[in-house]
């Protein structure tokens, strides 16, 4: 293990993840991000449901009229944090637990992205949830396959353990090869001359890991 967080400290640590603050904004989201304790903090307990340790919670809030440092206007604040310059990757088994509250609108996910340009040096997307809660999905972008990509998939959980449930979302990174599973259950595999039938294969980078609510 060369990387691990059980949230189980006071607040977020700040030797392993990066707050990010919004200078921008893609894909039509309706969020600023922000360095607040409203929306990345930690509990336990209760209100952990289900984590012995600690929990991280990122809430998004609906705040009518937020203004950014530049000027924008949004409705909603949110979070998004990853380890960028602080923990990155190349190659092994990258493992979250996590639960999310079900409901339309809402864009959690837990991926990885490459330091330079995109897509040029890889978007992994561990897990997305879009608003359904009888599944999750995993992705990956990059040159030549990149916003609605080939490689998608997703999976679709039972009636009784829908997206509300903690579930662990795991990727399997190998030299040739991308492997998501879903609580230990392949659910896609993307490899290399796969992903060369399209462009370049991007996932021989090192990458750092995201966590953000949209």
């Amino acid at each position: 293990t060369v990387f691990f967080d059980d949230f189980s400290g006071k607040a977020l640590d700040r030797t392993k993840w990066n707050v990010e603050i919004t200078g921008h904004t893609t894909n039509n989201e309706q969020q600023a991000y922000v360095d607040s304790a409203a929306t990345v903090y930690i509990t336990r307990g209760a209100e952990a449901k289900g984590a012995s340790n600690g929990a991280l919670v990122i809430q998004p809030r609906y705040a009518p009229g937020y203004k950014t440092p530049q000027g924008n206007s949004f409705d909603f604040i949110s979070g998004r944090i990853n380890t960028r310059d602080k923990a990155e990757f190349l190659y092994g088994e990258m493992s979250a637990r996590i639960r999310i509250t079900n409901g339309a609108g809402l864009w959690p996910a837990w991926w990885m992205l490459g330091n330079g340009g995109w897509p040029e040096k890889g978007e992994i997307d561990i897990m997305e949830f879009i608003g359904e809660g009888d599944w999750a999905s995993a992705a990956i972008h990059g040159p030549g396959y990149s916003g609605e990509t080939p490689f998608v998939n997703r999976l679709y959980f039972p009636k009784n353990n829908d997206i509300t449930q903690w579930h662990i979302y795991t990727l399997d990174w190998t030299p040739d090869s991308l492997v998501f599973k879903y609580d230990n259950t392949v659910m896609f595999r993307v490899t290399r001359p796969m992903a060369e039938h399209y462009g370049k294969w991007a996932y021989d980078n090192a990458e750092f890991l995201v966590l953000n609510f949209a």
